[in-house]
């Protein structure tokens, strides 16, 4: 997501204290925040990301983009 700037904290701050979200990353680049949502079903994160971070003073922007398979190191 893109915020508006010096808000990019406030706005991880926030955000982190609701269960739905499982990481929330300052990013460097394009967007500014990266966060790792994960809910029920993608009705669940719809909702979530449009009533409550997309009307959140400060986002100037959001992408959502839902994983599809993980895949991990075998370390």
């Amino acid at each position: 997501m893109s915020v508006t700037p010096g808000e990019d904290e406030r706005i991880v701050k926030e955000l982190v204290k609701d269960r739905i979200i499982q990481e929330a990353w300052l990013t460097t680049g394009e967007y500014d925040i990266l966060l790792v949502i994960k809910g029920e079903d993608t009705e669940e994160i719809n909702h979530y990301v449009n009533e409550k971070i997309r009307r959140m003073e400060g986002v100037i922007r959001t992408v959502v983009t839902f994983g599809i398979q993980s895949i991990m190191h075998d370390d």
